[in-house]
Parts: C-alpha cells; structure tokens; sequence
C-alpha cells in the first residue's frame, strides 16, 4: 500500500470526519455538551499512530461512530423529553467485580426479576423511552441491531459464550458510558497509551451524569428500581456515589491471579478485531493486570470511607449454588423473591448449566506475565479476601 492511500485512510479518522459521518448517518447534528471532545480527540490521536490497516480503519470509524450516533439519538431523545430529566433513580442496584467474576450471570439472573428495569442492548444503541415489548419486532432499530448483533456472535462464537449477548436482553452500562468517550471501553480495544492516561487521572463524575440521564430516557415512565451492571464501576466507584448516592453495590470476587489470563484473553480478542496483527498480548496482558490492580485498590479505599451498602459474593460459592447466592442478595436488600421470579432463574440455570473446567484455558504466559508477578500486583487484595 502507498503512503498517499494510508494518508487517505486515516483521514477518516478524525473528530471532524466521524462527526460529519455521523450526521449524515442519522440527519443529527447536535451531539450536546462538547466535553466530549477532548477524550475522542486524543483517542483518535492515539489510533492514527498504530497506522492500522485499511479493515481495522473502516472497523474502527464504525465503532467510533457508532457511539457518535449513539449519542446524537439520546441527545435529540432527552431533548424532545425534557421532563424525564426529572425523573429520579432511587437506590439502583449496581453488579460491579472484576470481570470474570460472575458479573455477567448474576446480572442476567437478578433482570428475570419484573421488579427491576434495566438497559436493554437495543436501547444502548438506540437510546429511546422503551416501546412496549410486544411492539419490538416492528421497530427498524430494534431489527437493525438484532441483526447486526446476530452476524457479530456468528463470526464472534467466543463472544456469544462469554457474554450470553441478545438484542432484546439487559447490556451493561458500558455502552452507554462510552458514548460519553470518557470510559475504559477505548482503551481496551485499542492501544491507547495518551487517552489511557488522561482517562484514568480524569474525575468521572460526568461519565455517570450522562448515563444516568440516558437510563432516564430509557426508562420515561417506568417507575421500576434499576438494574446496573459494570464491571468498570470499580475503577470509578466515588464517581459512581457521587452520582448514584443510595445505590446499593454487589460486588463479585475472584482470585485475579486465575481471572487476569481469562480477562486478557478477552481483551485481546476485541482488540483483534480492530487491530488485526497490531494487536498484542503482552500489551493487553500488562495493560489489563495494571488496571484492575488499580480498580481494586479504588473501590478498598472507596468501600472503607463509605456509609453506601456493600454486599460481596464470591465467585467460587455463586459458581457452586447460584440460587443460594441469590436468596442471600435479597435478604441483605430486604428484597421479596417470588417462587414465579425464583423459577424463571431456575429454569434459566438448567438452560444454561455452568461447566467447570478442567483447567485453567489461559495462562498467565500467554500475556507476557506471570503467577509470580500477579500474585505480588495483587498481594493486597489476595490477602484482604483470603486468597493467599
């Protein structure tokens, strides 16, 4: 390839490009308060240095924007909705833990529960008051990222495993943080050395500002209690106080000396995607053990100054006796479980049956560390839950 076609490619990616982009997309040129700005600015600064090839270009101006477009939506949504701005969230229940940690299920289990409201994927997408369910199929978003996400989890099958992804099932509020591009998201995906740094020595105050007002126009009218899930809220737990000050946090554990190859070995198979060979494991393997090393440490000093309810599960007994894990969250957050909600979570445990493995399917090796090393970054943590 030619200097002059590379040229050409990044130009596409740039904050004006992918706005522009965006706007003709979606017809929508107001993407509300421009603080945005200066975390996609050095993200994108940060992709044109790995001059990447011209797949992971147009995979990364598709990503990138479709946050842009992601952003645009809500922002017409909030402003043709100015009264669900005032619509409070009162003592959401947040799943937080280091991922891998059983975040994922326990987060599908507890959304069975009708008593709960939570960000459905589609609507991460496509931020909108939530339509009747019934009325879904008919709604062009809806089919549109059903059908994006079924081709995605065709050609990603590792991803379907790890994610129990569906258009219509609960998503994380990862994706509606990274349409703030302020959100450890981006740095995950791609190696981003500038914006990692302003990211984590940034407040996130305003981060969680912006998804609580997208949960708001998600769910215009509906009174429920919220049902949130990220495992990043570790990193961020003050910021997440700040903004949720009666929230009521679960958070999961595990050894991460055996979690840190399994996270990366995730990681990196995001990063694959967008980066092709420019993707690598010793970077995603120190990247990630440094990161979550630093979220754990957070949240301690968070946790020990803090008066907001903290209920901790530990992987190894969720992963043993899911219901008993369940039954105990509830009693702690004086919540009712109902023999119909208890048998839904059944029936979806018998279809989806945890399979213990034989043996760890990552090393640490595999990432360019090792169990001496991540024993000695996570002493702390290790000897607080009884893991040494």
């Amino acid at each position: 390839m030619n200097t002059e076609t590379i040229v050409q490619d990044q130009r596409i990616l740039t904050l004006d490009a992918l706005l522009a982009a965006s706007t003709a997309r979606t017809g929508l040129d107001d993407f509300g308060d421009a603080g945005f700005r200066e975390g996609l600015g050095l993200l994108l600064s940060d992709i044109r240095a790995l001059d990447l090839d011209p797949a992971c270009v147009q995979a990364t101006a598709w990503r990138i924007g479709q946050s842009l477009d992601t952003r645009a939506l809500a922002v017409k949504g909030l402003r043709e909705r100015p009264e669900a701005l005032e619509q409070p969230i009162r003592e959401p229940i947040i799943i937080a833990g280091l991922v891998r940690s059983g975040t994922t299920a326990l987060h599908l289990l507890m959304s069975l529960d009708p008593q709960f409201q939570g960000p459905e994927h589609w609507l991460t997408v496509y931020p909108m008051p939530r339509p009747p369910r019934e009325t879904w199929d008919g709604i062009a978003e809806y089919r549109t990222e059903k059908a994006s996400l079924d081709a995605y989890l065709a050609a990603s099958p590792e991803s379907a495993d790890d994610h129990m992804m569906t258009a219509e099932g609960i998503e994380e509020s990862l994706f509606i943080l990274g349409a703030s591009f302020a959100s450890n998201m981006w740095p995950s995906m791609w190696d981003a050395p500038r914006y990692d740094r302003w990211y984590r020595g940034r407040d996130d105050t305003d981060s969680y500002r912006w998804l609580a007002d997208v949960l708001r126009l998600i769910g215009a009218g509906d009174d429920r209690r919220w049902l949130l899930k990220n495992p990043t809220d570790l990193f961020s737990l003050q910021e997440v106080l700040n903004v949720f000050p009666d929230a009521k946090i679960i958070q999961t554990h595990r050894d991460p000396v055996d979690s840190t190859p399994s996270v990366s070995n995730l990681i990196f198979s995001a990063r694959r995607a967008f980066c092709g060979d420019k993707a690598d494991r010793a970077d995603v393997g120190r990247r990630e053990a440094e990161m979550w090393a630093q979220a754990l440490e957070r949240a301690e000093s968070v946790r020990e100054k803090s008066d907001a309810t903290f209920i901790d599960v530990e992987f190894r007994d969720f992963t043993r006796d899911q219901m008993a894990s369940i039954r105990s969250i509830y009693d702690q957050l004086g919540l009712t479980l109902t023999a119909e909600t208890e048998g839904a979570m059944q029936a979806w445990l018998d279809a989806h049956p945890h399979k213990p493995s034989k043996g760890p399917k990552h090393r640490p090796e595999d990432f360019g560390l090792t169990r001496e090393g991540l024993e000695e970054r996570f002493a702390a943590y290790r000897a607080r839950r009884g893991y040494i």
